[in-house]
């Protein structure tokens, strides 16, 4: 069993350029139901890195990814 990880996440939000924390948790976008808290922790972490960014004043939060985060997701991919 594959375990959510943040080439998973960073995979995901390659593919769908922006998604909300809504359709970031749906098991056809992650291939799995990941724990909110375990979710929420790589966001975090990912956000916090400048791999992907949050959208300011948007509701529900709103993630898209950076150059950062395609490079890394390539880099990680592809190790």
């Amino acid at each position: 069993m594959i375990s959510l990880n943040r080439i998973i996440v960073l995979n995901v939000l390659i593919k769908h350029e922006t998604l909300t924390i809504g359709d970031f948790a749906r098991e056809g976008n992650l291939g799995m139901t990941p724990s909110d808290h375990h979710l929420q922790y790589l966001i975090d972490e990912l956000v916090e890195s400048g791999h992907i960014s949050m959208l300011a004043g948007v509701t529900p939060c709103t993630y898209t990814i950076t150059d950062k985060g395609i490079r890394e997701g390539a880099r990680l991919t592809h190790a």
